[in-house]
């Protein structure tokens, strides 16, 4: 999600609206507005505003102003979902053109992971569960994918349920990712409730890192979480529910990479999918950099050697966030284009290099934070 602040009109309450009748042309105008045809249309209980561009051919006499901005950072397509707050503050929420949509549940979690990119809290500011029902409601049915993340988005359960139920009815053909801990899951009730609900729409991506339980809990900032994960990984396994698995690779777990993969085969063989991923350098990241943040060059030995093990059984395996250029060539294949189209840039390096479009270039927190391999491929 991305967010730009601006300046609000005829909002008492914040608004979830989609964008229709746009005119995406260039101006020359530092600033422009966001308008809607009716103004009754404003701060109503479905939260279903349509929203008009100020550069259609339209007699602005006919429409209420919602929000003036004067930005480049955020550019509108027709069918945005927009989250627009009183204080004047919009966020897009969905991008009908994005393969990375997500739907926000929770800023709370029940972990404090040392290198989280989004810091939880311990009350939502929005009821996030709402805004994301009404948002399914105006997506795109063609929608391939969507994911839904916090936060920890198991801590809101009859919320999580009543959202993907909504997909099931709105987005009938849309795969649904889940990002969770896992902890909750551990109640196999729980698990069933899920597996029920999603059917076979529904995959979900659980962060473990570390065959050792001291060393994952380390990581999670809280006792127990490895013991809850795999079981909650079991019974998300007992009753049918697709499983990828994603390490964030740190100081703290590089050097046991090899016995992480061995474990997850003689343990986990049945997980469709092991991601292994580059660190975001942000929030609670970012705080912990220094002791956190380690050249993909440096574990790359590691890296290969829990790569094949894991392919050399068959088993899915997935790599995250790395640039091709640290990469052994043998490796490319696995390498994903896994940032979020938002968040991705490209440095002055990768100006010259071929294999720019394939590569899945770098988090735009990243410029102090990069590997001493970046370089073009010629």
């Amino acid at each position: 999600m991305i967010s730009i602040r601006g300046k609000s009109y005829n909002l008492g309450i914040p608004i979830i609206c989609r964008l229709t009748c746009s005119s995406l042309e260039c101006t020359n105008k530092k600033e422009d507005f966001l308008y809607t045809h009716n103004a009754s249309e404003i701060n109503n209980n479905s939260y279903a505003g349509f929203i008009l561009n100020s550069k259609d051919n339209v007699h602005l006499q006919t429409l209420a102003p919602v929000f003036q901005y004067c930005s480049d950072e955020i550019h509108f397509n027709e069918g945005d979902i927009l989250f627009i707050e009183p204080r004047g503050k919009i966020t897009k929420l969905y991008d009908p053109l994005s393969f990375t949509n997500s739907i926000f549940l929770t800023e709370r979690c029940n972990c404090h992971c040392i290198m989280c990119p989004q810091p939880p809290k311990a009350h939502d500011e929005f009821d996030w569960v709402e805004f994301a029902i009404q948002s399914i409601k105006l997506m795109n049915p063609c929608t391939e994918c969507i994911g839904i993340t916090g936060g920890e988005p198991t801590l809101e359960w009859s919320g999580l349920l009543k959202v993907i139920e909504t997909c099931s009815t709105y987005l009938p053909s849309t795969q649904i990712q889940l990002l969770t801990n896992a902890r909750v899951l551990k109640d196999h009730i729980k698990a069933k409730e899920l597996a029920e609900i999603g059917g076979g729409n529904l995959f979900v991506s659980i962060p473990l890192y570390s065959d050792v339980d001291s060393i994952h809990d380390k990581i999670c900032g809280s006792k127990g979480v490895f013991w809850d994960c795999i079981e909650g990984i079991y019974n998300l396994e007992r009753y049918g529910v697709d499983i990828e698995l994603r390490t964030v690779i740190i100081k703290d777990n590089y050097r046991r990479m090899t016995q992480f993969a061995e474990f997850i085969y003689r343990n986990i063989p049945f997980v469709g999918n092991v991601a292994f991923m580059a660190m975001e350098p942000i929030g609670i990241a970012l705080k912990n950099i220094k002791r956190l943040w380690i050249d993909p060059v440096d574990y790359m030995s590691q890296l290969s050697g829990a790569i094949k093990i894991l392919w050399r059984r068959d088993m899915g395996v997935s790599i995250f966030n790395h640039q091709l250029c640290t990469l052994p060539q043998e490796l490319w294949p696995l390498a994903k284009k896994s940032i979020s189209d938002w968040k991705i840039v490209y440095f002055d390096e990768c100006e010259n290099c071929k294999e720019k479009e394939s590569c899945g270039g770098f988090f735009f927190s990243a410029e102090k934070y990069r590997s001493r391999a970046i370089s073009p491929i010629r």
